[in-house]
């Protein structure tokens, strides 16, 4: 991998800013420091923590422009990257650990009671843990004190092919949505695969915001691999509100950002990206969540701004190709080269082109399976390769995808099948609508599931009933009979979220189904 990285076929400027840190530019890396410094750290990860072939190094951080040294540095010394959502609470993160067994964690102050409460709970000494930074915490040994401590340089490990294809290289987490979380095995192989899927972006040096978390999938593509082979200058931010990015976006000219769909609806609906000059951004990727075309286009009405729907899971990136113009027609786009895809009813037979199924895909970005773990690696991947999605697509007569919904999130009225997008994208062109979630409550009286729809209500709009029933109203006015919001509209301060950006849907329907029975709208 890093042999690639630092090829520079693009001759990117040796003392380009490739990280930066957005509270306090003085605080950056060029691409021949990151260089540097990722052998720099390989030797110290073998020095000062013996760490061999297959060892599994955690990070569990936000955002820092050392995070991508630490990263490559891990992979090159022969280890394995396991990133930790560090907003977890302790008991997932000590989860995440033993799926892993990790040997190393490296943190970050801001989240260090969480890291030791986790850490002892999976049973690792406090040596093995350290701090991002030079300032020692709670007695903590810091990066700088102990992996960057000295000036001695290793030469990364060399892989065979098959390694480079095989073995785990970066663990990167399920959502968790449905119970545990699983450690989505990624290769070398596979992340140069994905890269070469964007090649032909023709991007090069731009301002890029990174403020998604780096233990985002996204993150890892576009922030810690493509920067450093297209030289983006990426400016690192660490904790996310609304005002922050736009303070960004204005302060320091940025060209392109990733993002999650309702950060994205935020930029397009809120006022508080009217107090800010947002003009620099031309582009923005849209990953981690199913994007509504309503926010797409007045996104672009509102903000002039350009939007690429970058479809994709932990488990596979970048199989489709895709366009800001086909993002607009709501399109993923075709398939990239090198992919194969079946879309299939639910008894794995394909079905008629322009007719929904389930998205099954084979290619060279699909994972090897989750890490310890080949229950649910057989589960997801099929005998002959294919990896079973969970989303609902059709495909036109030009080989374009389009999204409808996940398999699970299907509501069952009577004898009606509702996809939650179809009341979702109503309720989204709401101006009071921010984002929502419609799920499936049931009702024993009824002995059949009701649509009941959870709105969060743009920067400004108070909570009342009154809001509550207009919003019923407006979307049962559009929809057939059988598919109105029997359940209700519930407002929310907030949602909760999986570290992607996906609302937590079975988080909400255990909340339902704590609470009073749902009354019946006739």
């Amino acid at each position: 991998m890093l042999e690639f990285l630092f090829s520079n076929p693009h001759n990117i400027a040796g003392d380009r800013k490739i990280y930066v840190d957005a509270t306090d530019n003085s605080n950056y890396l060029t691409l021949d420091q990151v260089k540097s410094k990722i052998l720099k750290a390989t030797a110290g990860l073998k020095r000062e923590f013996g760490l061999k072939k297959g060892d599994v190094v955690a990070i569990c951080s936000p955002n820092h422009i050392d995070y991508p040294v630490l990263l490559h540095a891990t992979v090159a010394a022969g280890g394995v990257v396991a990133a930790i959502d560090y907003e977890a609470h302790p008991d997932k993160i000590a989860e995440d650990l033993d799926t892993v067994q990790a040997k190393l964690i490296i943190t970050h102050k801001d989240n260090l009671t969480n890291v030791l409460a986790g850490a002892n709970i999976f049973g690792m000494h406090e040596s093995r843990i350290i701090t991002f930074g030079n300032v020692s915490v709670h007695g903590l040994s810091t990066v700088d004190d102990t992996i960057l401590s000295k000036e001695e340089y290793a030469e990364p490990m060399t892989f065979t092919e098959d390694q480079l294809k095989n073995d785990p290289a970066y663990l990167y987490f399920t959502s968790g949505t449905t119970g545990r979380k699983k450690a989505v095995i990624m290769t070398q192989g596979g992340l140069l695969a994905s890269m070469h899927v964007m090649e032909d972006w023709d991007v090069y040096e731009i301002n890029l915001l990174a403020y998604t978390e780096f233990h985002h999938a996204s993150s890892l593509l576009i922030v810690l691999h493509l920067a450093i082979i297209f030289g983006y200058t990426c400016y690192v931010v660490s904790h996310y509100d609304i005002r922050t990015l736009c303070e960004a976006i204005e302060k320091y000219k940025i060209h392109v950002t990733a993002t999650q769909p309702y950060i994205l609806a935020a930029f397009a609906k809120d006022r508080v990206a009217e107090e800010y000059d947002l003009s620099s951004l031309k582009l923005v990727v849209s990953a981690g969540a199913a994007l509504d075309n309503s926010v797409t286009l007045l996104a672009k009405e509102r903000l002039g701004l350009t939007v690429i729907n970058g479809y994709g899971m932990t488990e596979v990136l970048g199989l489709f190709n895709m366009t800001p113009e086909l993002t607009l027609k709501n399109s993923l786009g075709t398939l990239a080269a090198g992919f194969e895809a079946r879309v299939v009813d639910e008894e794995g037979k394909d079905v008629p082109r322009g007719q929904m199924g389930e998205l099954w895909i084979r290619g060279p970005t699909v994972t090897k399976g989750y890490y310890r773990n080949p229950e649910a690696t057989a589960s997801a991947i099929d005998a002959d390769g294919f990896l079973h999605t969970g989303d609902l697509v059709t495909i036109d007569e030009n080989n374009q995808f389009y999204y409808v919904d996940r398999c699970k999130d299907m509501i069952k009225y009577r004898l009606t099948h509702i996809y939650p997008s179809e009341i979702e994208n109503i309720l989204f062109t709401h101006p009071k609508v921010a984002d929502c979630a419609v799920i499936g409550v049931y009702n024993a009286e009824l002995i059949t599931e009701l649509p009941r729809a959870y709105v969060h209500l743009v920067d400004g709009e108070k909570h009342s009933q009154e809001v509550e029933q207009e919003l019923q109203k407006y979307c049962d006015s559009r929809l057939p009979d059988e598919k109105h919001l029997r359940g209700g509209v519930v407002i929310v301060d907030d949602f909760p979220r999986t570290a992607s950006g996906k609302i937590q849907r079975r988080l909400l329907r255990q909340q339902a189904n704590e609470e009073a029975k749902v009354s019946v709208v006739a």
